[in-house]
């Protein structure tokens, strides 16, 4: 079928039930792009997929498939305009896509001013699949706007995940400042590679207007490895004076490269973490005078130690980060000297909104000694001060209350008292704070969670539309949990509401 491009973006009408269509884009006989996609009649979608076309605006695209006939595919149309999905059910801070399923946070880097966020993204469909880039830019971490896809599959594969390095110093030949981002071209993940007998390899777009646009770049190649190798994270480390890149290479493997030039890379050492695999991540955080260096994996499991260039040398097991299991993913941010920033993909259930999966309030990190040994603790970033309203605070002697949210995001800031037990009821997830112990109570089929207090910590609550966070013992306890979309709709119940601060989140 034919399609005269009389605007910038393609519109595909899916079903979730809808059997998987492989579509075939070409332009004047020459494959542009392929997409897997869920298509249906109009009247029968519940999601409106969308490519953005503007590349080839103007032009005729061919469409073939061998899945779907012509009548399945008139229903595709041409728009001025990407789909817009329920505003009044997205969370308010926390970042979501515009349309479909996204994943991983990638490329996280800071820009003058502006902090990038490029993202693991599914246009077409509300399920995982055709992964491309997507990207958003702010100025503080928590209000997002939206900008055009960053990367979609070719012939090497789906774009997969990555980091982002600026090259201040032009040591790779390609321009002073300019930002290099290094991604898994995921071969064999879409047809189109899998005819081109590609693998998963590592490769590089770069971007000279500050990460606007990215184009891919010949200049770095890092073959396949071993099984589904992926998800490179770049950093420099003065100490040994290399660039250093950390990979995933498959089971709980994962490889450590240096290079002198960001382009030519060498293997200085594999690392075999038991129960740790993909997204890694390699960052230094002091204490005590000193640094460690933490090792990290998507799950949130971690290891302590030291590092010298060449080498990870474990001091602590295997350790987990996370109170639920809801985070996955998460990446640091590229180029902020002054505070390490992780940014966490939030797995959601809910996917009725036109859009499936958020990131979590993007955390500080940092090290603190515990009972327990020295353990990684998360703190919402500091922006999140500035956002809030004047405080209400609720009466001490109270033993039941009760205040609307008013559809506005706020931040619950309380104390576990001795003998003051404290049951927040918020929407249908219910935490209690008595004894030193906190028990929340959740809702979504989520499992409960149990945790000790340190009664010296103040234990901070963030409500949005659809999510809930929760951080105590000073950043150590962190729990993200899925809520009712409506949460902001709702009011929270309090019981026994001694000291308890309520903020306002604009």
């Amino acid at each position: 079928m034919m399609i005269s491009l009389t605007a910038p973006f393609l519109l595909f009408p899916t079903r979730r039930d809808a059997p998987l269509c492989k579509l075939h884009f070409l332009l004047a006989g020459r494959k542009v792009q392929e997409a897997d996609v869920r298509l249906c009649a109009p009247d029968d979608a519940d999601f409106v997929g969308c490519m953005d076309a503007s590349a080839w605006f103007r032009q005729t695209l061919e469409v073939l498939s061998s899945d779907a006939d012509d009548a399945l595919l008139s229903g595709i149309s041409v728009s001025d305009e990407p789909p817009v999905y329920t505003p009044d059910a997205r969370p308010l801070l926390h970042f979501t896509p515009p349309f479909g399923w996204h994943n991983d946070p990638n490329g996280l880097i800071r820009v003058g001013e502006a902090y990038h966020l490029f993202y693991q993204w599914n246009p077409f469909g509300l399920n995982w699949g055709n992964m491309h880039w997507g990207h958003a830019v702010s100025r503080d971490l928590l209000h997002w706007t939206h900008r055009p896809v960053a990367a979609a599959p070719d012939d090497t594969g789906t774009v997969y995940s990555g980091s982002a390095f600026c090259d201040a110093e032009n040591a790779s030949g390609l321009g002073k400042n300019t930002l290099l981002f290094y991604y898994t071209a995921a071969g064999g993940a879409n047809e189109w590679s899998k005819q081109a007998g590609n693998l998963h390899t590592q490769r590089l777009m770069i971007s000279r207007d500050g990460g606007e646009t990215l184009t891919r770049s010949d200049a770095f190649l890092l073959p396949h490895i071993a099984g589904g190798n992926r998800d490179p994270k770049v950093f420099y480390h003065p100490e040994s004076a290399a660039y250093i890149m950390v990979l995933y290479l498959d089971g709980s493997e994962f490889a450590i490269f240096r290079s002198p030039d960001l382009l030519h890379w060498t293997e200085a050492s594999r690392l075999n973490a038991n129960g740790m695999w993909e997204c890694p991540d390699l960052f230094r955080l002091p204490i005590d005078g000193a640094d460690k260096w933490v090792f990290w994996s998507a799950d949130g499991y971690y290891m302590l130690g030291a590092f010298d260039g060449f080498r990870f040398t474990p001091e602590t097991p295997v350790l987990m980060a996370y109170a639920t299991r809801l985070p996955y993913a998460a990446q640091t941010y590229a180029n902020v000297p002054e505070r390490v920033i992780s940014v966490a993909w939030l797995r959601m259930k809910d996917d009725t909104r036109g859009f499936h999966g958020m990131m979590a309030i993007p955390a500080e990190l940092s090290l603190r000694r515990t009972p327990d040994g020295i353990r990684l603790a998360f703190q919402p970033v500091q922006e999140l001060d500035a956002v809030r309203g004047e405080p209400l605070f609720l009466p001490r002697r109270s033993d039941s209350a009760e205040f609307p949210l008013a559809d506005t995001p706020c931040e619950l800031l309380f104390r576990c008292k001795p003998n003051q037990p404290l049951t927040l009821t918020l929407g249908g997830t219910v935490l209690t704070a008595e004894n030193a112990r906190l028990h929340i109570q959740p809702v979504l089929g989520q499992d409960a969670v149990d945790a000790h207090l340190d009664v010296n910590e103040p234990i901070r609550v963030i409500l949005d539309r659809g999510v809930i966070e929760v951080f105590a013992n000073g950043g150590t306890f962190w729990a993200a949990l899925e809520a009712e979309g409506d949460l902001l709709t709702k009011a929270v119940s309090i019981a026994g509401a001694g000291g308890l601060k309520v903020y306002p989140l604009h």
